[in-house]
Parts: structure tokens; sequence; C-alpha cells
């Protein structure tokens, strides 16, 4: 049996998912922190691209442990993929290439969950390794920033909406897998 990787993006309603640290802070509520953590607590590893875990690793580890997402960030394991980082600096970190992802999906059970990581998601879904996109769409228009899949270059890719519901403050949580449907 192959693991399962999901995804989870903040992303606004023009589909900014670029640096939500500097805008979705607003439309945080109790239940979006309690759904990210429940996301991330089934998960058997944190799959990130390498900006993303720069900007992680240089956040969370400096959370301390009174904070309970950075307590399970940062114990739980952490898988990079990445062509050019050399060394993590977060603790139990892996790097791999995105072949080594290929086989790492094949090759066990569990969950693997990307938060963030835009270019990673876009290869998961290109390549067909993606089980299912979580969106958290925030009730702001940005105008400007890096849109989700405008640099997409896979194949077509119909995928079905599974969930929508609406959180707290505005935030509509939709989840979508791939479709067999073309």
């Amino acid at each position: 049996m192959a693991r399962t990787i999901t995804a989870e993006l903040f992303a606004s309603l023009d589909l900014v998912v670029e640096a939500p640290e500097t805008w979705h802070f607003p439309w945080v509520g109790e239940e979006m922190l309690a759904e990210v953590a429940r996301e991330q607590g089934e998960a058997s590893a944190l799959l990130l691209g390498r900006r993303t875990y720069e900007v992680f690793a240089g956040s969370w580890p400096n959370r301390g442990d009174d904070v309970p997402l950075a307590r399970q960030l940062n114990a739980m394991p952490k898988v990079v993929i990445s062509s050019t980082l050399d060394s993590p600096t977060w603790h139990n970190t892996e790097i791999l290439g995105f072949d080594d992802l290929v086989a790492l999906k094949a090759g066990g059970n569990g969950r693997l969950t990307v938060a963030g990581s835009i270019r990673l998601v876009e290869s998961l879904l290109a390549h067909g390794l993606l089980d299912e996109l979580r969106l958290l769409t925030h009730p702001v228009v940005l105008g400007e920033g890096r849109r989700l899949f405008d640099t997409y270059e896979g194949p077509r890719a119909d995928l079905e909406l599974v969930e929508s519901r609406t959180l707290e403050r505005g935030v509509q949580l939709t989840v979508h897998r791939p479709s067999a449907r073309h």
C-alpha cells in the first residue's frame, strides 16, 4: 500500500498563496488552529519544499513548547524536497530529491502532509502524486503575489470537491481529490 500525500494551503479570494504569514493572521481563529493541528497531527511526516522549509525552520523552532502547534511541528519528522539544500537546520529533518519522494510515497504506509510549498504542490499534482488538496480560502483580495497554479506546467488535472465548510471569521475550507473525470 502506498502512502497518501495531502497538501494544505492558505489562499486569498484571488488565490494568492504566497507568504501567508504576512496576511492571513486576522482570519486565524480557534477553529482554524484546531483544523491545522489535526491535519498535521494525523500525518506521519511533514513534507516541505526548500523555500517553505527555510521559513518554517527559521520560525517554529524558536517558538516555545507552550505553543501547541510549535511543539507538534518541532517534534514530527520533516522531509524537505530539494536539490539545493545541503544540510537541515531543524531537528528531525531529512532532505530528499523529487525522485526519492516517488519511492517514499510508494514504499510505506501513513500520510505525508504538505504545508505551503506551492511549487511542490504543483509538481505533486502534475505527477499524479497528490491525493488531496485542502484550501483554506480567506475573505481578502490581495491583488498581488504568487497565485496557486499560475506556473503549473502539468497535464490537466480534474479534481472533485469532497468537503466544503465555512470556519469562523469567514475562512472557507474546501477539500479536493483527483477525479477520473476528463
